[in-house]
């Protein structure tokens, strides 16, 4: 249900790509001087399948995008990272956005430390015990340090369950229009 532009856009940057072997989705994460840190690969295979770091990976570069406005949008999933984006598209590559790859912080502090000029950060982890246990961790952690934030929570349990709900629902209101 991503919207293909998005996933050009991270394409354009080298940022996602796929394994010759196996097909799998590979999100690249890169320092600020352009060096491969952090790569995490999902399987394409409809049920299940493989997703994990490789070996050596470093989670404070993990999958990220850098824009130029004062936002961080925090996600635990790289998938979830571009479903949140394609249901909020307008503007989406002035903000910044961090998919963790975990419930971990350490790709958000270390955006924060390189970007200075990040002000605002929305922790947007899913709603399970889990992600919203790391939300309100970070989130305590962020007011010690006197950031702006909020915790937006998806309606379901991950961003990608609410692009496949609402793309589902945008089906079927075009299918049942005069």
């Amino acid at each position: 249900g991503i919207y293909k532009d998005v996933l050009d856009a991270f394409v354009y940057r080298k940022l996602i790509c796929e394994s010759a072997e196996y097909h799998n989705a590979v999100f690249i994460g890169r320092d600020p001087a352009g060096e491969i840190r952090h790569i995490h690969k999902r399987s394409t295979a409809a049920k299940g399948g493989f997703k994990g770091n490789a070996p050596g990976s470093q989670p404070e570069y993990s999958f990220h995008w850098t824009g130029a406005d004062d936002t961080v949008f925090l996600f635990e999933a790289p998938i979830d990272m571009l479903s949140f984006i394609t249901l909020h598209k307008p503007g989406w590559k002035n903000h910044s956005y961090a998919a963790a790859c975990s419930v971990s912080d350490k790709v958000l502090w270390q955006m924060l430390k390189d970007q200075p000029w990040l002000k605002q950060v929305y922790l947007c982890m899913d709603s399970d015990e889990a992600g919203q246990s790391a939300a309100k961790r970070i989130a305590e952690k962020l007011e010690k340090n006197s950031m702006k934030h909020e915790i937006l929570v998806p309606k379901f349990k991950d961003w990608n369950e609410d692009l496949l709900h609402f793309r589902k629902e945008e089906a079927q209101w075009t299918v049942s229009r005069p």
